[in-house]
């Protein structure tokens, strides 16, 4: 049998196409059961990152097979990689904890946005206790579309943390599923093919990791921000999709305030459409945001919320972040001088940090102005932007610019860097916490886990081939 004829029976082989998808599936599977003891051991947390990275594996592999794919199988192997993380504990992060705090605050007739879990519940509350201690005092930091559904849960189940995480995490696969529903008619606007811009976006690891598993509610503000920018874009002639698609928008950014980037975009969008001048490119862009204000008012008054929120949006500083380069800085500082300046250094580079994020970001729109670069691609690059010039980097915040990017990256060059990017921050952060050592120790099993893993199935893909050419 020939070469040719043997590369055609192993893209023919009928587990070609099983094979990524079930390998991701027994990954998450393997991570929620090492994780779901409630103290993991040491070899239970390397069993855990073992499987995170047979899903990272997977999730390549899937890439460099995407065009035998078909978008409903690729949405079928999301489903299968999201289902054992329903029921896993919260993982790489307790913030959802959080959100039940600033719901069970908010339903008990309290202001959230003036008080943290600590003044207003006490520190005998045991959703007090759940809360990290990084921010037991501090207010919401969410808009008011957030805190209402965390209160809203607290009103139907009260403080049960299993039932909270439950439904807090429902609200994030209807985040997904926008997402689902979007990326592939987004990216066919920009020529993307469309499974690659679900595999990137949607079956991306940090999605499994920090969406699902992690209850972020970077879910359902992405989701809302790419039907909004879906549904505006469809038709930008009838004012009606226009409208319908600022209101999701809107709805985002009082999710998170960094949606209304977003609402730059598509005004951007606009303004080249209808405003072919400066100044009715203007025009178009103060109507749009005043539109944005007038609802963000509205929904404040609606939720009974308010507008507090917008003196707590700096609530996330209070903690240095690590991965920000505007704090780096501030820490090389700090080891110089024992920590004494590390607070004072890491305040101005923030400050630089937001200079230089604003005059990126006036760039980056004129050019998109100028140049009629897509809205998704203008988004992808201002939130990227904002990443690196602002105060705080989470591995979640980069779905910000990852998602939306996903259905624009045109390039080989653009596709890499998402790769990237998506492979180190999936593996960076382990699923739960641990001693340093612990976390060593972890990784290099994992590795050789791994290593002995990817040896066998070498070793199998060889004797196939052999038994294949001598048939």
């Amino acid at each position: 049998m020939s070469a040719t004829a043997v590369r055609r029976l192993r893209v023919s082989f009928p587990g070609a196409q099983f094979a990524f998808p079930c390998a991701g599936f027994a990954g998450v599977l393997v991570l929620v059961l090492a994780t779901s003891i409630a103290r993991p051991t040491r070899l239970m947390l390397a069993l855990g990152l073992t499987g995170m990275g047979v899903v990272v594996l997977a999730w390549l592999g899937l890439g460099r097979r995407r065009t035998e794919f078909s978008v409903h199988r690729l949405y079928w192997t999301m489903a299968a990689w999201c289902l054992p993380l329903l029921v896993a504990r919260p993982l790489f992060s307790g913030d959802v904890h959080s959100y039940l705090a600033q719901g069970v605050i908010a339903a008990d007739g309290l202001d959230p946005y003036r008080l943290g879990p600590l003044a207003a519940l006490g520190a005998d509350s045991p959703v007090t206790q759940a809360v990290s201690p990084y921010w037991q005092n501090t207010p919401a930091p969410y808009g008011p579309v957030a805190v209402t559904v965390s209160r809203t849960i607290a009103v139907l189940v009260g403080e049960n943390q299993v039932a909270t995480v439950l439904l807090n995490r429902l609200v994030e696969i209807a985040g997904v599923v926008l997402i689902a529903w979007a990326l592939p008619r987004l990216a066919r606007r920009t020529g993307v093919p469309e499974t690659t811009a679900l595999w990137l976006g949607l079956l991306n690891p940090l999605v499994l990791w920090h969406v699902v598993a992690g209850v972020h509610n970077e879910g359902l503000m992405l989701g809302l921000v790419l039907a909004g920018m879906e549904i505006a874009l469809h038709q930008p002639s009838r004012p009606g999709r226009v409208v319908a698609g600022v209101v999701l928008l809107t709805i985002a950014a009082n999710i998170k305030i960094v949606a209304a980037v977003a609402l730059l975009c598509l005004g951007i969008e606009l303004a080249r459409r209808h405003g072919p001048t400066i100044g009715r490119a203007l025009l178009v862009l103060v109507g749009l945001f005043t539109g944005f204000a007038a609802l963000s008012v509205a929904i404040a008054a609606v939720s009974g919320l308010g507008l507090g929120w917008l003196g707590t949006l700096g609530g996330g500083t209070q903690v240095h972040s690590w991965m920000a380069p505007t704090n780096q800085l501030g820490f090389l500082v700090g080891a110089f001088t024992g920590g004494e300046a590390t607070s004072t250094a890491i305040a101005v580079g923030i400050r630089i940090g937001a200079l230089a994020g604003a005059v990126v970001v006036i760039f980056l729109s004129w050019k998109a102005f100028r140049d009629g670069r897509h809205p998704l691609a203008t988004l992808g690059r201002l939130f990227a932007a904002m990443l690196l010039t602002g105060p705080v980097v989470q591995p979640w915040y980069l779905l910000w610019a990852i998602v939306p990017f996903s259905a624009a990256a045109t390039t080989r060059r653009a596709r890499r860097v998402i790769v990237v990017a998506s492979v180190v921050f999936a593996l960076v952060l382990p699923p739960v916490s641990g001693g340093a050592g612990e976390l060593v120790e972890g990784y290099l099993v994992a590795v050789a886990l791994l290593g002995l893993g990817f040896a066998v199935v070498r070793a199998w893909s060889a004797r196939r081939e052999k038994v294949s050419v001598a048939e």
